[in-house]
């Protein structure tokens, strides 16, 4: 058996959530989030994938993506390169985080949904802040927004929610 590449292994586990769900029925409720981290590795542009298996994979999952929101399946695409990963996916966004980018390609893109004008500020971003568009939002424009800091954020979590002290049976705590 000849070893599967991650466009192909994204599209087995795309291709079985599919029929788990769709087995559910139709649904505005949201039923699955399937996360697609380094997204531009998993489900490749035509150009960058690397042979005609990953692009038939990559086709498969979107075609997954695309039949899986009437079914309540949704999936959160992250990539520091939009230009790689295929446009088939990233044209179905709903909601767009876009955070500081240098490529012209990227760029390109992202004016779509965000505007000439936001897309020139992505390569000015600083750390942990973004251009937040789409109907996850609702301001009719991209609005310019600062993620939490994980470090203050634990901090501000743990003086509100003390651990739990060892040997008193309680359940170990989240970091």
């Amino acid at each position: 058996m000849a070893p599967l590449t991650p466009p192909e292994i994204t599209q087995i586990i795309s291709d079985a959530a599919l029929q788990v769900v769709s087995g559910l029925g139709m649904t505005e409720d949201v039923r699955l989030c399937i996360v697609y981290e380094e997204a531009h590795t998993l489900v490749p542009e035509w150009n960058s994938a690397v042979g005609d298996g990953d692009r038939a994979a990559a086709n498969g999952t979107a075609r997954a993506i695309l039949q899986g929101r009437k079914y309540g399946m949704g999936c959160l695409l992250i990539t520091q390169r939009t230009a790689n990963v295929t446009k088939t996916i990233l044209n179905q966004c709903n909601s767009v985080f876009a955070m500081r980018t240098f490529d012209d390609t990227g760029k390109e893109f992202l004016a779509n949904y965000v505007g000439r004008s936001y897309a020139d500020v992505l390569p000015n971003l600083s750390e942990r802040h973004a251009i937040f568009f789409g109907r996850a939002s609702q301001c009719e424009h991209p609005v310019l927004m600062r993620a939490n800091d994980r470090a203050a954020f634990v901090q501000v979590f743990r003086a509100a929610h003390p651990p739990a002290v060892p040997g008193n049976n309680a359940a170990a705590p989240i970091v």
